[in-house]
């Protein structure tokens, strides 16, 4: 499959994503050293992330994966409408994490409902694209 070049909202998504994850991981650093957190705390704080971040990315370059192993590749828009579920979830979790880690910094409380949410946001995202890839094959099998 020829590689196409990514289109500027992709790379503004990218971009976003990348930089709020290094956002993140500083004010969770700075977190550590303010509150002078033991090594053991500050990697609890980071390792889940760094972790869901490492798999998302993993998602996003193999999207067949969403399939299961041994599943055979996906082409054309459906694979296109995968990796941009999981970009764009990437995303959103990104946020979901970075903006109570700032409002900490500020010494803002959030509100509780701020974690539903992010999840309705994600659980809208992927039920998009879902419904994007049914309506796409099923205008295939109807050719």
């Amino acid at each position: 499959m020829a590689k196409k070049e990514p289109d500027l909202w992709e790379l503004v998504v990218e971009t976003v994503t990348i930089v709020a994850a290094l956002v993140f991981l500083g004010l969770q650093i700075y977190y550590g050293y303010v509150y002078q957190s033991s090594l053991v705390t500050l990697l609890y704080h980071l390792l889940p992330a760094l972790f869901l971040y490492a798999g998302m990315l993993v998602l996003q370059r193999y999207p067949e994966l969403l399939n299961g192993f041994g599943s055979e590749p996906l082409q054309g828009k459906v694979r296109m409408y995968a990796i941009r579920m999981v970009r764009n979830s990437k995303l959103l979790v990104v946020l979901g994490m970075l903006f109570p880690s700032a409002a900490d910094a500020l010494g803002i409380e959030m509100n509780g409902a701020y974690s539903l949410f992010i999840m309705a946001g994600i659980l809208g995202n992927i039920g998009y694209y879902l419904y994007r890839i049914y309506q796409y094959n099923s205008k295939q099998k109807g050719n």
